[in-house]
């Protein structure tokens, strides 16, 4: 049954020491120097380094008191970057990520002795600025130029904690056959140096697999200094279900895994006595005894493998995991660097926290639990985008910063359309400005001022007018903007007037008409030729579509065939005058 336990996390102390204590493994003495030197007494040989910082390591290894030549050097930064060498006993290095890393130096002799180290470096984490915020609203693109906005920086430091692995699952399971075995690893480097097994240090091993012949799978667990124990062995005899398998040989779909494990104190039997169709999930007693594993290293890789012995019947491998024992469990490593108003440059004390950027006043500082918090304000007067940067540091002296983006919006406003006919066409003005609270708009011509976001305009007279938009924001900063638009009118024609035309009804020329256009005033009047009025109008429209019908008007009596005269005036809207005068022929 997998034992659980309760992990006490405690917090890792700050630690001033250059030299690292010698530390003896198979016989090899290794000594470190770091640069920088740790910083705090109380956090011993820990390192305590800002992002991107070079580290430099030195190593001296001796056997008996005497430095070893020709040692073969192995470094790993815990990083995922790793060095070896003959000689290699300096280093440099820098972390591009925050955390916490433990530098492991392997050495070897000539003469086969061997040595390993430690040495603790962490590194400062990159602060929260998740809610580093000015008061802008959110639906505004920007802000007034020389409008006032409040800027407020947070910056909550992160706790690094190190999580020890102690289960390896595989997503998707991972087939085994006789082709294809099983071996995965689990590696530990929070046990403290020199720590070695004792009997008793592994409370169980478990494996979540299926498995459609138990008697082909051996199970064996490896420890770091390569002594092994066999969980469970081949049984050519039993050949019962482990999980719930498909026992097809062709197919490639896995069945379901159960949960085997095995532990001494248990009280149970070994797996392989177990004659029933299917394995039970279960605690059983190993084929070996753990205690085998007495005096290996605690640290280190820890590895699995499982085989298949036989062609036929295969199984899929869910998971498995490594439960020690709750006394030995090692604490967390874990820490969070502290942020600071100012730190201590030799022997000046100077501000560590601020707001910088143009048109900027100072910063009020507050520290709210773990959080440094600074107020300011800004006046950015230059169109576009305006860079703040919130600084802070922490108590190694590590600098870092994030920067807010505040964009000066100019006003702006559309025309539509921007050319209009007068008295004809209205235009639509409309504000774009995304922080306008208030709104003036004058049209250039003697209308009055609008104060509407939106608004239509008609323009009486041709012309080239400005239209000026002031805006004011909720803090009464004003800005401006303008724009030219162009009003024009319809150009003026006049055809010339049919000297004939037959009212007889027969659908052919039975109207005298003809066409008019952009005029402001027009009149067209037919006199008889005893100088009586039989006709007029003033409308463009109806010369043009309806004309003279030939009757007179008032008795509506057809008119006498014969001539008339017809005076036309007018004034177009393009200035152009008209005055003719001609003669029509009545005819039926």
């Amino acid at each position: 049954m997998q034992k659980k336990y309760k992990i006490v996390k405690k917090e890792i102390i700050f630690i001033l020491l250059f030299v690292v204590p010698i530390i003896v493994s198979a016989q090899l003495e290794i000594e470190l120097t770091t640069t920088p030197e740790p910083i705090y007494v109380e956090d011993g040989d820990t390192l305590s380094v800002c992002i991107d910082s070079m580290v430099i390591i030195e190593a001296i290894a001796s056997f008996e008191g005497i430095p070893v030549e020709d040692a073969t050097f192995k470094w790993d930064f815990d990083d995922g970057h790793t060095i070896e060498d003959v000689n290699l006993d300096s280093v440099s290095h820098t972390y591009e990520e925050g955390g916490g890393y433990r530098v492991k130096l392997t050495v070897i002799s000539g003469k086969s002795e061997t040595g390993f180290i430690i040495q603790p470096i962490k590194i400062a984490n990159k602060p929260d600025y998740s809610e580093t915020v000015t008061d802008i609203p959110d639906e505004q693109d920007g802000i007034c130029k020389g409008s006032r906005v409040n800027l407020t920086g947070k910056a909550v430091p992160k706790l690094w904690e190190d999580e020890p692995i102690y289960m390896i699952t595989e997503e998707p399971p991972e087939e085994l056959s006789n082709t294809k075995f099983y071996e995965s690893t689990l590696t530990f480097d929070e046990f403290p140096i020199g720590t070695v097994f004792n009997s008793g240090d592994i409370d169980s091993v478990g494996v979540k697999f299926e498995h459609s012949d138990m008697g082909n799978v051996q199970i064996k667990l490896v420890c770091p200094n390569g002594s092994s124990v066999i969980l469970k062995d081949y049984d050519n005899s039993n050949h019962s279900y482990i999980g719930e398998p498909i026992d097809d040989e062709t197919s490639i779909e896995y069945g379901t895994g159960y949960d085997y494990y095995w532990s001494e104190e248990s009280g149970s039997e070994t797996i392989n006595t177990i004659t029933l169709a299917t394995i039970p999930a279960a605690v059983y007693l190993p084929e070996e005894q753990l205690s085998n594993f007495n005096g290996c290293p605690l640290n280190g890789s820890w590895k699995i493998e499982i085989t298949d012995g036989a062609e036929e019947d295969n199984g899929f491998i869910f998971s498995w995991n490594l439960i020690f024992d709750e006394d030995i469990l090692p604490d967390i490593w874990n820490f969070k660097d502290t942020l600071v108003k100012y730190f201590q440059y030799e022997d000046e004390s100077i501000a560590g926290t601020y707001w910088l950027g143009k048109n900027i006043g100072g910063t009020s500082l507050q520290i709210v639990e773990d959080t440094i918090i600074g107020n300011a304000s800004a006046t950015p007067k230059v169109y576009g985008n305006n860079g703040y940067t919130y600084h802070v540091v922490n108590n190694w002296g590590c600098q870092d910063d994030t920067t807010i983006v505040i964009r000066v919006e100019a006003v702006t406003f559309t025309a539509n359309p921007e050319t209009a006919e007068a008295n004809t066409d209205s235009i639509k003005f409309e504000s774009t400005t995304s922080w306008g609270q208030y709104f003036d708009w004058e049209f250039g011509d003697d209308s009055d001022n609008a104060s509407s976001e939106t608004i239509n305009h008609l323009y009486l007279e041709k012309g080239t007018y400005t239209v000026i938009l002031k805006v004011l924001d909720e803090n009464e900063c004003l800005d401006t903007d303008t724009l030219e638009i162009e009003i024009t009118v319809e150009l003026s024609e006049l055809d010339e007037v049919p000297n004939i035309f037959t009212p007889n009804k027969d659908g052919k020329n039975d109207f005298l008409k003809f066409n008019a256009k952009g005029m402001k005033s027009f009149s067209f009047v037919i006199y008889s030729r005893w100088g009586h009025k039989v006709y007029e109008t003033s409308s463009q429209d109806e010369i043009k579509e309806d004309g003279w019908d030939g009757k007179m008007p008032i008795t509506k009596f057809m008119a006498s065939p014969g001539m008339y005269f017809y005076i036309i005036k007018g004034e177009g809207k393009d200035d152009k005058k008209y005055d003719a005068k001609g003669v029509i022929h009545l005819m039926r």
